[in-house]
Parts: C-alpha cells; structure tokens; sequence
C-alpha cells in the first residue's frame, strides 16, 4: 500500500467548493482591482488628455518631443505635422505623434488675464522649472565667463609695480 486513502476523499459538501475557488481567486481579482485603478485609469486619462491638447495645437505652443528636444510650433502643416523652431532660426517637421508634452500655451491675442489661466500640471511644472533652472545656470556661467575676461584696473601700486618703478617691498599710499 504506497498509497494513502487520502487522495480518495473529496471535498465535504457541494457549495464549499465554489466558495474555496472564490477564496483563492478573491486576492488576484483585488490586485487587478488595484492595478486598474493606480496604474491603468490615470495613464488612459493622461492619453486622452495628451490627444484633445494635440488635436488643439497651434502656433506658438511650446512642446518636448519624445527625444527630449524642446521647441516651439512655428506652424501646422497638417493633421500629422507640424513645424517646430527648435533654435532661432532652425525649424523641423515634426509628427505630432511624437508629442510628448505640452508645456504652455501662449495666451489668445484679445485675452490677457493671466489669473484665469487654468493651472498647470505637476510635468508642466517640473519641466517648465527646470528649464528656468538650466538657463539661470548657463545665464550666471556667462556672467562669470564675462567677468573673467574683463580685467580690472591695476591700483596705483600695482600699476608701478608693472612698470619696474617701484620694488614689491616698497609701499607707496
């Protein structure tokens, strides 16, 4: 006898059984509760919110596209295009799909109350300072390269120095 008589028996009762598969899938059915809810419901907003603001693209909006590259729509050219100015000067067809954000939109010619500007995005937010951030940066590392080219005038000691006038020794008031 290798075998027990255990696997013989069956379950006791014909409803404990659907109430045991309930109790074993009941975990699994919550965490795809919680998955869709945390992770799938808000990224399905994101993207229709992300496709009504494409579908509302117009000249001047700033946009960052999927590689990172932050311009400023110069113009559309058609539903699936439009033309970025990436630098002064320098445009770029670019498909809309690759739209990752939109940071601002320029406020309508005839209306220019700012306070009811609806307000931005946590990205928005985040993006739009650090960019302000990076050109504060390269504003003060041109300061600093600026100040360091130009030369201060010498004091009249130094200046007699330079000339060989005067030994460094000396002090002269």
């Amino acid at each position: 006898m290798l075998f027990s008589t255990a696997f013989a028996q069956t379950a006791a009762g014909g409803g404990s059984d659907f109430q045991a598969q309930l109790v074993q899938f009941a975990p699994l059915i919550m965490i795809a509760g919680v998955f869709y809810f945390l992770l799938i419901r808000p990224q399905q907003q994101r993207s229709k919110q992300l496709k009504t603001a494409l579908a509302a693209l117009r000249r001047g909006d700033k946009i960052v596209t999927a590689g990172g590259i932050i311009a400023s729509v110069s113009r559309v050219i058609s539903d699936d295009e439009v033309e970025a100015e990436i630098a002064p000067g320098v445009k770029a067809r670019v498909l809309r799909s690759t739209i990752s954000t939109i940071l601002s939109k320029p406020e309508p010619a005839g209306k220019g109350a700012k306070d009811k500007a609806e307000p931005k995005d946590v990205t928005t937010q985040l993006i739009e300072g650090e960019i302000n951030e990076i050109d504060e940066n390269a504003d003060a590392n041109s300061a600093t390269d600026a100040g360091q080219k130009k030369r201060r005038p010498l004091t009249k000691a130094a200046a007699a120095r330079a000339a060989g006038d005067v030994k460094p020794t000396d002090t002269t008031n």
